[in-house]
């Protein structure tokens, strides 16, 4: 099931969203990105919590 959002953002983002898609429908593309800056984030995130892990670890390793 789809749910239908409403969102405001900056013109330049708009107009580089519409440069860059092409022919594919706005909101596919809009999707898309928001899939991948999602996957991304939550790889940042787990990048994040392994780094912080491994100090804490390395830390109590020295002590």
């Amino acid at each position: 099931m789809k749910h239908n959002i409403s969102i405001t953002m900056e013109q330049t983002l708009f107009r580089e969203i519409e440069n860059t898609r092409g022919r594919e429908k706005r909101s596919t593309f809009i999707e898309h990105l928001i899939i991948q800056g999602l996957k991304n984030y939550k790889t940042s995130q787990n990048n994040i919590t392994q780094t912080s892990t491994a100090k804490i670890t390395n830390k109590t390793a020295i002590h």
